[in-house]
């Protein structure tokens, strides 16, 4: 149909209620899909709106309903879905853009399309509703030639609109070799067979168009190459402590580290068998991936927003705003001069492929996000690049630096002298360049990717050495009880307390210094070298553990433009907030969980004045535990876990919290890390007023706004600075209340999470959500 179809997206008029013509729309719609030969009008049909997305099948009052309710869903201008299919005249990246934006298909789809859109995930994996005037094929307009890897990227997207032959209008070069591909893998067909079977097929082709398609199985994979979807396999010790890579390691049969052997031992007998690897890393090169953003046209142009949001504003929504950001543009002003020039993050995390199995397993992928885009595309899937894959089955520790070579590589070259890339928004080719702006992981990862551990008394990487946390005497553990009172005011009248913090103790100091990139480097340039692998385990640095943290140097410091970067490592504030809600329900709720144990009480009387909560022997002479204000009772938490269990909460805002109630143990168990956000930022100030002191609420929901502050999708400038004093006194607060057990290394985070955020804008950009997920 040829129909202007923007009405579909004008579903509110004026005053907020559904137009006319939108009405009128609908008609045409329906009267289109029950048109169709064998459509009853009584029969169900897929439901295009925004929250079905074609999946489920609903009858027509249903379908209208939604309609109303939800809109069509994004970029479904053509109904391919119900039946309808492209015309000869329309723009090709029209399907190619519908097709991408559903993840169903439906049997009538032209064959054609769903080759057009492998092309278009390989290449451009973003594309605006909105119709396009000029086309993408630069041979058409006037301005540079592409370049090699643009060139393959055209072809084979021209490859996919060309029919095989004239009587094979359904029928493509790419989708005939995908299918030839596909069959010969399917049935474990040699090469030399396949070979035989494109010989006899080309009998039945033309001359001419003998010579569109590839005539072997090499020709057929290098044709298929072009889609980007290639890696490269890099063998690695089994002790992971080197990496058969480049010129001189790939030649190595053996470890020069430690010995061991690269490949597993075979047997002598099979001469023609393959030798096998006993340790392998898979790299996605970066680079390609990094072009293929530029030749679409769409998202060429979106690789410069950037550029529209650096005005001077007290409100962030994107890390182009933040002082990081400008940091570095005051600092390499040849880079900021090239808007096209590339930011990225890196993450990384441990999962295990067989969670629901009870195998023991730690896969690393690492992944490369893209800082350029707008904010409702920056963290999507589509833009979050897939790296690297660190095989397990152990936890690569600090050892990750030499899987992570072939990356810094890329990035260095990448700095250096940059990279030819065809710009498909402006026809020309330029020098694209590209620096890492920070890393994105968990507190525990953190240390493995800095270099700085993050246990025991100095794990703050802010703090250094000049942190006080203590060793808990019959705790056993790391307490940073008494920490914060230095970064108050000097006038405060907490520094004075002798009794409610550590006894006797009165705050005279000032606040640690948080280091330059300059000092940082300096530092790090003064350690020596670490070997890396299972020998180095034992190995330490002189000093680690009393003057500093550092048991390596990390690999990140090659990059030459590293100490300018304002954050590096970026606290994540995901599970830090976490595990700061579990603190608090779990003390609260005084499950077996609870920091409020029988060896804290103990340490009470060594370190604080509280005498009501010391232990003492009731008259049978066995030790008592005194119950504490913070703590509810029996009968309050079988109300507060009533309520919860009947909570509800707006469609997609919360998962059902209501599972992860347990009223016969009256406890909370099972709580995802959204679950903790949302009963953190939401619940905490309702869930507990009517059963905890002010005293003590409102400490508790102070915290709650500093969360919600701070996981905000703006972030204010002046409020972050606001924070930034608030949340120390409010830490202090809690050290009034619970007992020193309770401050760990997590509750102690949140003092510096403010100036992250203040510097380096939103936590959206920055924290662990979208690389979990």
């Amino acid at each position: 149909m040829t129909d202007d179809r923007r009405w579909m997206y004008k579903r509110r008029g004026p005053h907020g209620d559904c137009g006319g013509e939108f009405f009128n729309g609908l008609e045409q719609f329906f009267d289109f899909v029950y048109s169709r030969p064998g459509v009853h009008p009584s029969s169900e049909i897929r439901c295009p709106c925004s929250k079905c997305g074609n999946l489920p099948y609903q009858n027509k009052a249903t379908v209208t309903e939604h309609l109303l309710n939800y809109g069509f869903m994004d970029a479904y201008s053509v109904w391919w879905a119900h039946g309808e299919t492209l015309s000869g005249n329309a723009d090709p990246w029209l399907v190619i853009r519908d097709v991408a934006s559903s993840s169903n298909t439906e049997e009538h789809v032209n064959v054609e399309d769903d080759f057009q859109h492998m092309v278009y995930d390989a290449f451009c994996p973003y594309e605006n509703i909105h119709h396009r005037n000029e086309t993408d094929f630069p041979a058409e307009t006037v301005g540079d030639e592409p370049n090699s890897h643009a060139q393959a990227f055209y072809d084979l997207l021209r490859a996919s609109t060309i029919p095989l032959g004239p009587s094979s209008n359904d029928q493509t070069v790419l989708s005939w070799v995908s299918y030839m591909l596909h069959t010969k893998t399917k049935n474990n067909i040699s090469g030399v067979g396949y070979n035989e079977i494109i010989h006899g097929c080309m009998q039945l082709l033309s001359p001419e168009d003998q010579q569109k398609v590839p005539r072997n199985f090499y020709e057929a994979k290098k044709y298929m190459r072009s889609l980007g979807l290639g890696y490269v396999k890099i063998d690695a010790c089994i002790n992971n402590c080197f990496l058969y890579y480049g010129d001189e390691g790939k030649s190595l049969t053996t470890c020069p580290v430690c010995g061991e052997d690269r490949y597993k031992r075979c047997n002598p007998a099979q001469t023609r068998k393959k030798d096998k690897s006993r340790n392998c890393l898979w790299y996605l090169p970066i680079i390609p991936r990094l072009q293929r953003l530029y030749m679409s046209h769409k998202t060429a142009e979106h690789m410069i927003w950037h550029l529209k949001c650096r005005a001077d504003s007290e409100v962030l929504i994107h890390p182009a705003q933040s002082a990081a950001w400008k940091h570095f543009d005051d600092v390499h002003p040849s880079f900021a001069r090239e808007p096209r020039n590339v930011r990225l993050g890196l993450a990384t995390d441990g999962f295990n492929p067989w969670r629901h199995s009870s195998t023991s397993y730690s896969c690393w992928p690492v992944f490369i996000v893209v800082y350029n885009l707008p904010p409702e595309m920056c963290m999507r899937p589509e833009f979050t690049f897939l790296t690297l894959v660190i095989s397990g089955p152990k936890n690569p520790g600090k050892n990750i630096d030499v899987f992570l070579r072939p990356l810094i590589d890329d990035l260095k070259q990448l700095w250096c002298s940059g990279v030819e890339t065809f710009d498909s928004f402006r026809k020309q080719n330029f020098t694209m360049r590209a620096i890492l702006m920070w890393t994105i992981t968990d507190f525990p990862e953190y240390g493995m990717v800095s270099g700085w551990s993050t246990h025991d008394h100095l794990s703050c990487p802010y703090c250094m050495e000049m942190t006080r946390a203590f060793y808990l005497q019959h705790g056993h553990k790391i307490s940073f009880f008494d920490c914060h009172r230095q970064f108050l005011p000097e006038s405060h009248s907490y520094r004075m307390d002798t009794t409610q913090f550590l006894k006797g103790h009165f705050e005279f100091g000032s606040p640690p210094p948080r280091l330059e990139g300059q000092a940082v480097r300096d530092r790090v340039d003064a350690l020596p070298d670490v070997l890396f692998g299972n020998p180095s385990t034992n190995q330490t640095i002189p000093g680690f553990g009393e003057t500093h943290n550092w048991v390596k140097r990390s690999i990140l410091w090659e990059l030459l433009y590293w100490e300018d970067n304002l954050i590096r490592h970026n606290l994540d504030v995901m599970h830090c907030e976490k595990n700061f809600f579990d603190n608090i329900i779990h003390t609260v709720m005084d499950d077996p969980f609870s920091k409020d144990n029988v060896k804290s009480r103990m340490d009470l009387p060594l370190y604080c004045d509280r005498e009501e909560l010391h232990l003492y022997n009731n008259k049978r002479g066995s030790l008592c535990k005194p119950n504490a204000r913070y703590a509810l009772n029996t009968e309050e938490k079988r109300q507060l876990c009533t309520w919860l269990k009947q909570v509800r909460f707006p469609d997609g805002f919360a998962s059902n919290i209501a599972r992860c109630v347990n009223l016969c143990e009256l406890q909370l168990v099972g709580m995802k890390s959204h679950d903790c956000h949302i009963f953190m930022q939401r619940l905490i100030p309702i869930a507990f007023r009517g059963f905890l002191p002010d005293s003590i609420w409102g400490p508790l929901t102070e915290i709650s706004n500093f969360f919600r502050a701070l996981c905000s999708p703006t972030v204010n400038i002046k409020d972050m600075a606001t924070w930034e004093m608030k949340i120390v006194e409010t830490i202090c607060k809690l050290e009034r209340i619970f007992p020193l057990s309770f401050f760990d290394c997590i509750e102690h985070l949140p003092i510096h999470l403010p100036f992250e955020a203040r510097i380096g804008g939103p936590v959206q950009f920055r924290w662990m959500y979208p690389v979990e997920r």
